[in-house]
């Protein structure tokens, strides 16, 4: 599956823009974004004068080859460096290939095209790694208001920030209710809406500068949590954040909001992990078998979402066990966590995460686990001390 690259498509003709519609909606390229437009080279040109370029942009054309080379350099004056760009013609000309690719285009692909074809020279430009944008997105969501979602994805967040080489960022995006300024105790001078309200100007140097630093391990995009200032989320302005995020950290954290809306419905589907919070009662069964067998369909073949049951022997008589989950859900929890309203009301109020709170207590190891699997890597010493042994000191 094509990581999340954002993708432009500019077609001429009709069974071209029948090909590029096949690859934008084929299974492997769900995590990426692609916009097709009709206009070819032409559209492309006037398309990024007042708007920032994507990664990739594919663009059929067919003029002669001067035409050609002449449009694509006045493509190259309003792009971003860095964009690659994929040229579809029907000119089989070897001296043109070379030419095209000696300014800079990445591929050059001949009509009649097949969709495989187009999918194939995408994935090529980001084989290398290091070429693809390289965070991992996991994302929270709490089957009920109040299973303690947000409470997790923050200190799951931060436990995944110890060890790694560089800090993870933790995105708040419950714009009206969201705690992150509370649980981090954080005086954020910037706030997720304002970063949501102008997509057009956000770039990654604007991005930092909206991050509040709670350590070394994590970065906060926080929430202001004003019920009366929240703005309306856009599709796009969530999935330019997003994108820009995981470009800078090894994983990005984000705290959904408990509604439904069409941004939450596509970061469910195309996010690395999912992991669904849920707490041991009737509604809670009902409302995370009702959201699994929505994302079961959605995620294709995306990792199976997570559940976690939180909260266990609150109401010892009258809760569900990880036993009727399991049988209804057809799903083994992957954590179980119990009931410790000291331990949490303390890490709350001080603005602490739990391990901070009380290290001895036995839930940073469930935590700490979890966090490993989530963030896909295994934690690293980070500016620890080495131990040292007699035969280190007599080489010494």
């Amino acid at each position: 599956m094509l990581m999340r690259v954002t993708i432009d498509a500019f077609a001429l003709t009709p069974d071209v823009a029948e090909v590029m519609k096949a690859v934008r909606d084929d299974r492997s390229f769900a995590k990426a974004r692609m916009e097709v437009y009709p206009g070819g080279l032409a559209a492309a040109i006037a398309q990024y004068h007042n708007k920032p370029s994507p990664q990739v942009i594919v663009v059929e054309e067919d003029e002669d080859d001067a035409t050609l080379l002449t449009g694509l350099e006045d493509l190259a004056e309003v792009c971003e460096p860095g964009t690659r760009v994929i040229v579809i013609g029907a000119l089989n000309d070897i001296k043109l290939y070379r030419t095209l690719m000696g300014n800079g285009v990445s591929e050059y692909l001949l009509r009649p095209l097949q969709p495989r074809q187009l999918m194939d020279a995408v994935a090529t430009l980001f084989a290398d790694p290091a070429a693809a944008p390289k965070g991992r997105l996991v994302v929270f969501w709490g089957a009920r208001g109040g299973a303690g979602s947000s409470t997790l994805a923050q200190n799951l967040a931060w436990a995944m920030g110890r060890g790694q080489p560089e800090a993870v960022v933790y995105v708040d995006l419950d714009l009206a209710f969201g705690t992150s300024q509370l649980a981090f105790n954080l005086d954020a001078k910037q706030h997720v809406a304002e970063a949501l309200a102008n997509p057009e100007r956000l770039d990654a140097v604007l991005l930092e500068r909206f991050l509040a630093a709670y350590d070394d391990g994590l970065k906060v995009l926080a929430s202001a949590g004003e019920v009366r200032q929240s703005p309306p989320v856009t599709f796009e302005a969530v999935d330019k954040l997003l994108d820009l995020a995981c470009r800078m950290a090894p994983v990005v954290v984000v705290d959904l909001p408990h509604l439904w809306a069409d941004w939450i419905e596509h970061l469910l589907t195309v996010a690395d992990e999912v992991v669904v919070v849920t707490a041991p009662n009737l509604a809670s069964l009902r409302d995370t078998k009702s959201l699994l067998e929505a994302l079961v369909t959605r995620r294709g073949e995306g990792a199976p979402p997570r559940l976690v049951i939180n909260k266990i022997d609150a109401f010892k008589k009258t809760q569900l066990s990880p036993k009727d989950f399991e049988e209804t859900l057809g799903v083994t929890p992957s954590l179980l966590l119990p009931f410790e309203p000291q331990l949490f009301g303390q890490a709350a109020n001080n603005g602490q995460m739990l391990a901070e709170a009380n290290r001895g207590a036995k839930i940073n190891e469930q935590l700490s686990a979890f966090a490993v699997q989530l963030s896909g890597r295994s934690p690293a010493r980070k500016g620890g001390a080495k131990s040292k042994s007699l035969l280190d000191w007599l080489r010494k």
